[in-house]
């Protein structure tokens, strides 16, 4: 279910090397996440006000049963993995497996039980508090208690993946997992009283459970304990602050009677020993930064009980018995098999005709027991097994479709025009010129990218290098920080030139001296499975104008000519090679670009030319009039350009369907001088050849 995403707040981590494995524990920082909230929101401060911490618990009346044991308290859970089909897609064993770990941390059931020293094995607590994975959606349709959801945000992600699917917080704890935190962060949490549409818990996938992309150090595994430890109301054992190991710690508390007052660990090291505020530290807890995840005090049980029967966030209703059964997690709930939700993975989405893609069935909730495969313009056009590798030999956009069945239902997705099929050899010819003038980006050999759906690359007339017109990013209104927007190129035949170089001019202003917005170039010599950067500036370096507030229009004099070599043996030769350009807006102005040219050393002969259409030019050099004469065996389709050596068109001398035989055409040279470029195309056949106007 979607809801809208508030303003994004600030949830910073420390990232700590320990342990004599060089493991890197990232630690969360609810305090600071939380103040933060509350500058968005100061409500959420008085609606946790009004959780005590400390006070007499009631239990909600006959035990249930958790999957670990009997308990007090019930928690469903759903996970939501956001992912790009990447290790972060974890298992659904992964998932169960963290379950798993919070059940036996919060019932005592841990097989370290026993390690927790003497002196807090008295107050060593069975917190009585279960987590089951929901059988039910919000929409009453079965589920196994996890969610899949494709998005570019796994990257770096925050309560921006919030927003595209949540549950409601009253029913369910939802547990986003992703790839990584825009902070750097293990996981974080919000306390009871938080606005509904951003309560839950982010986690990485890697500190999800104990095996698949985690490892099974105590802290990984637990960290999901010590989150769920803050979404139940539980502050650091040393204070509401994220700065552990500071002296004056001592100074202040955690509001929980009897965790020990200290200065918490903030090295990830384990000594049960250890003294800082006058008593015995208690280490081993979960809401510490020891290495040592091993419990929870009485007192810690008591404050988590009075989060569960408090309103704000809804705690209060999670574990009801109208709730347990509206989710499936009842006591004696028959699990029963779902039926699947059809997903696939492409391993790659452009390649060169001629060539093979695999594609994988990544379809959940429920086992898969028949599918079918729809590859229109593939071979086979239809496939029934999980991994199958279809070939693609005319150039074109396709859609696939996958069927997924079994006993209990079927699914299909339809993904349009998902795969890109491009001609190999490349159908653009050097020399190359683009300037924009007449060139619309829909239909035509280009593409757009515009991966966060907002303002992207687009033709304008505000401003130009040359002519009247260029592309242009505008980041003024409305792209938010760290946006990317791309412009992809033709594909260039680049057989029988080496020396070649790529031009273009850029115009950009930062809206302040912190910009550090990036221009990056890509080539690719394979339609775009694999990409090369061979250009990257950012920030000052990248600016053409000083820094200012109001939307940069350039002038004249704001444009720079960047040159990049693509003479190395990459690219040479290569008949198909393909440009990207890349911006990523850390809150910069607009940006220009404009005269794309593309220009190279011709190694080839035109005897081929000369031979097929008797091929001539003359004279050659001329001073004034240049003759150009061909003979056609065939009704073709002629186009000849004349350009200069910057790729540049000077002039299109035709560009028709020709009939069959001898064919004149003349260069008026009045206002040439020096030496010009002719690019030929006669049907699929294609020259390059060179002429000369001397004054």
């Amino acid at each position: 279910m979607r809801k809208v995403l508030l303003p994004l707040f600030a949830i910073l981590f420390t990232a700590v090397v320990a342990n004599a494995q060089n493991t890197v524990y990232r630690s969360c920082a609810t305090e600071e996440m939380w103040k933060e909230a509350v500058k968005a929101d100061p409500d959420a401060a008085l609606r946790r006000s009004g959780i005590p911490l400390t006070g007499a618990r009631k239990f909600p009346g006959t035990q249930v049963m958790s999957p670990t044991g009997f308990v007090q308290y019930k928690i469903p859970v759903v996970f939501h993995v956001m992912h790009t089909y990447g290790p972060e897609n974890i298992s659904k064993a992964q998932i169960q497996d963290a379950v798993n770990s919070l059940n036996l941390s919060f019932q005592k059931l841990n097989p370290d039980t026993g390690d927790v020293v003497p002196l807090f094995q008295s107050i060593f607590a069975n917190c009585e508090i279960g987590f089951e994975l929901a059988n039910i959606d919000p929409d009453g349709n079965c589920t196994d208690g996890i969610t899949r959801t494709y998005t570019d945000l796994t990257n770096a992600a925050s309560d921006n993946v919030k927003a595209l699917i949540d549950w409601p917080c009253d029913k369910y704890l939802n547990i986003w997992v992703v790839k990584n935190i825009a902070s750097g962060a293990a996981g974080y949490a919000y306390y009871p009283g938080i606005n509904s549409n951003i309560d839950g818990i982010v986690m990485r996938h890697d500190y999800t459970g104990s095996f698949g992309t985690a490892n099974n150090s105590n802290y990984t595994e637990r960290s999901l304990s010590h989150e769920v430890g803050h979404w139940l109301n539980l502050p650091h054992t040393w204070g509401s602050t994220n700065n552990p190991g500071l002296a004056s710690n001592c100074g202040t508390d955690d509001g929980i009677g009897d965790t020990p007052n200290t200065i918490g660990v903030g090295n990830f090291t384990c000594n049960t020993s250890q003294n800082t505020c006058g008593q015995i530290d208690n280490v081993q807890n979960y809401m510490d930064y020891a290495s040592c995840h091993k419990m929870f005090t009485e007192g810690q049980k008591d404050a988590m009980h009075v989060a569960l029967q408090s309103s704000p966030g809804g705690r209060d209703n999670l574990s009801t018995v109208a709730n347990l059964l509206a989710t499936g997690t009842e006591t004696g709930h028959v699990v029963a098999p779902c039926a699947p939700i059809a997903d696939f993975a492409i391993e790659k989405n452009y390649i060169c005709a001629g060539n093979t893609i695999t594609f994988n069935d990544k379809s959940w909730n429920g086992d898969v027991t028949g599918r079918t495969w729809y590859f229109p313009g593939g071979t086979p056009a239809t496939d029934t097994s999980s991994s199958p590798a279809i070939f693609y030999n005319t150039p074109g956009v396709y859609d696939v479709k996958l069927v997924v069945t079994n006993s209990l239902g079927a699914d299909s997705l339809l993904r349009i025009a998902h795969v890109n099929v491009l001609p190999s050899p490349g159908t653009a010819l050097i020399p190359f010129a683009e300037g924009f003038e007449t060139l619309t980006f829909s239909g035509s050999d280009w593409e757009v990218i515009n991966q966060n759906n907002n303002n992207t690359w687009a033709i304008t007339s505000l401003a130009a290098a040359t002519g009247t017109k260029s592309a242009r990013v505008d980041n003024m209104t409305g792209n938010s920080s760290g946006s990317i927007d791309e412009i992809l190129s033709p594909i260039y035949n680049f057989t029988n030139y080496n020396q070649v170089q790529f031009s273009f001019k850029v115009a950009f202003a930062s809206r302040s001296m912190s910009d550090t917005s990036e221009l990056h170039v890509y080539f690719s010599t394979n339609c775009g499975d694999v990409w090369s950067q061979r250009y990257l500036k950012k920030g000052s370096t990248l600016a053409t104008a000083n820094a200012q507030t109001s939307p940069f229009v350039p002038n004249a004099s704001q444009w720079r000519t960047e040159v990049i070599s693509l003479s190395s043996s990459t690219f040479t030769n290569k008949p198909s090679v393909r440009a990207r350009f890349e911006f990523v807006n850390y809150l910069g102005n607009n940006i220009y670009i404009d005269d794309i040219n593309i220009s190279g050393n011709y190694t080839g002969i035109n005897d081929d030319l000369e031979s097929a259409y008797s091929f001539s030019i003359f004279p050659n050099p001329a001073s004034e009039i240049a003759t150009i004469k061909f003979d056609l065996p065939k009704n073709q389709n002629v186009k000849i350009d004349l350009l200069d050596v910057t790729g540049r068109l000077i002039e299109n001398v035709i560009d028709q369907k020709l009939d069959n035989g001898q064919h004149q055409f003349t260069i008026n040279g009045a206002n040439l001088n020096g030496i010009y470029l002719l690019k030929c195309s006669f049907d699929n056949q294609q020259y390059t050849s060179q002429i000369s106007f001397i004054k």
